[in-house]
């Protein structure tokens, strides 16, 4: 109850001075740039994070074990799965 929040908070502090840095990049092009490189990163992050908020918060009759192997693969598999592809996808040598 304590863990997944405090995380959360700082992950969302984070991103929020990161923007804020990025608002104050002069020229369009650099926070094209930057602001690309931040959405993939927080793809990944909402991911993560609504996987599972969603699992602790849901009632516990609901879903089921069928319900709790999705989120798991989710959680452990496409969160990884997807780092790769996305920092691959914006690599110049591999465009």
């Amino acid at each position: 109850i304590i863990i997944l929040p405090g995380t959360l908070i700082v992950t969302a502090v984070s991103y929020g001075c990161i923007i804020a840095t990025i608002l104050h990049i002069p020229s369009p092009a650099g926070r094209r740039k930057a602001f690309s490189t931040c959405s993939a990163h927080l793809i990944v992050v909402l991911v993560f994070y609504s996987t599972c908020i969603y699992r602790y918060i849901r009632p516990a009759q609901r879903g089921g074990q069928d319900s709790d192997k999705v989120l798991s693969l989710f959680f452990s598999v496409l969160t990884q799965t997807l780092n790769p592809y996305i920092y691959s996808l914006r690599n110049r040598q591999v465009k």
